[in-house]
């Protein structure tokens, strides 16, 4: 008895000094998501260069691989908010560029494959939340919108877009979820994986 009660005394006692410590910084201000976009994955995922594109690469759910990297895929700083990563061309003049691979998958509503013909400007595409401030990992969000495509014989189609996803600054690869609104060629709507990075990845 007089052991159990020793023990009590002590638990007391401990929990009384553990009452006195002052709280760590993480019980004072726990981690929380930032709500305002942050411009230094935007400097990991792209350079100021001509030409500049990352490494993208598509999921194929029917052949369970990976595509070869997407080229033309050139990525610009957004004109009107530099928060956002935006995918354009303006080095060729009314060219475009080939944001994931939607000039070869739409090819057979637009007529071509040519990304000059197509002409897919977006000036704002990806934003990129950190986990808490400070962090190197956070979510991607893909800007709703209405992607337009020109068709070789006259003419446009739209198809939404939509998505996030995750980035990582540390491993420098960003994983998205894009899903496509194809209500205006008669479909419904797709989501596609994705992969991008400033270095190659090897995926198969």
């Amino acid at each position: 008895m007089k052991k159990l009660l020793m023990l009590f005394v002590a638990s007391a006692l401990f929990s009384a000094c553990k009452k006195d410590e002052p709280l760590a910084k993480e019980d004072l201000y726990p981690a929380q998501p930032v709500t305002v976009p942050s411009s230094s994955a935007i400097a990991v995922f792209h350079q100021a260069v001509s030409f500049y594109q990352m490494y993208v690469y598509r999921y194929d759910a029917d052949t369970k691989t990976w595509s070869a990297r997407i080229a033309s895929h050139f990525s610009t700083v957004s004109t009107t908010d530099p928060s956002f990563l935006g995918f354009t061309n303006p080095y060729v003049v009314d060219s475009g560029v080939a944001m994931f691979d939607m000039v070869r998958l739409y090819s057979t509503y637009t007529g071509t494959t040519n990304i000059k013909t197509v002409g897919i400007n977006a000036d704002q595409v990806l934003q990129f939340f950190p986990d808490f401030e400070g962090a190197k990992t956070g979510i991607v969000k893909v800007k709703q919108q209405d992607v337009i495509l020109r068709k070789s014989a006259g003419g446009t189609i739209a198809i939404g877009m939509s998505g996030s996803g995750t980035y990582d600054e540390n491993t420098k690869v960003m994983d998205l979820n894009v899903t496509f609104n194809e209500a205006a060629i008669g479909g419904t709507t797709r989501t596609i994986k994705y992969k991008l990075s400033p270095n190659a990845l090897t995926l198969n």
